[in-house]
């Protein structure tokens, strides 16, 4: 049973060491698919706030601490892969909220809970021609989630 136990106890802590975050995703993507990486602070988001005219965006956006958005325009197939197999390399590190394919465009969120509060979250979007990545960390309720990522948010058209 010793055994057991030890051997379950290497292989998380295996598959934890491997784990990539998201900020060390972001540092590989701006230096290997040479992305263009923007990051701002609360102080940032709060002068931004007033032009979303959108109260309910707002009120989610005061619970966001930092972030970045990772862009990679005019991708093409080399790159597309890149960030792909990249961004994948995340799946191990956050827990899965919601993924949707609309024809080639593909939307993955990607998040770091404790207990109703989620930390981090990571949008992934791949629409074949662009790839882009944001990154938020805060202090999220997780019924607030829906009021960040909707269809006035990230559309599809």
């Amino acid at each position: 049973m010793k055994k057991i136990l030890t051997l379950i106890m290497t292989v998380a802590f295996c598959l934890t060491g491997a784990a990539k975050t998201a900020d060390e995703v972001i540092n590989e993507l701006e230096k290997n698919a040479k992305a263009q990486v923007i990051r701002f602070n609360k102080e940032l988001l709060a002068m931004q706030m007033g032009k979303t005219n959108n109260d309910s965006l707002e009120a989610i956006l005061k619970c966001i601490d930092n972030g970045c958005v990772l862009i990679i325009e005019d991708a093409g197939k080399e790159k597309s892969e890149m960030f792909n197999n990249t961004t994948a390399e995340l799946d191990t590190a956050y827990e899965p909220v919601v993924t949707a394919f609309d024809g080639d465009d593909r939307v993955k969120i990607l998040g770091h809970a404790e207990g109703e509060t989620i930390k981090e979250i990571v949008i992934v979007v791949d629409d074949g021609d662009d790839c882009v990545m944001v990154y938020l960390t805060g202090s999220i309720p997780k019924d607030k989630i829906g009021q960040l990522v909707n269809k006035n948010t990230i559309n599809f058209n």
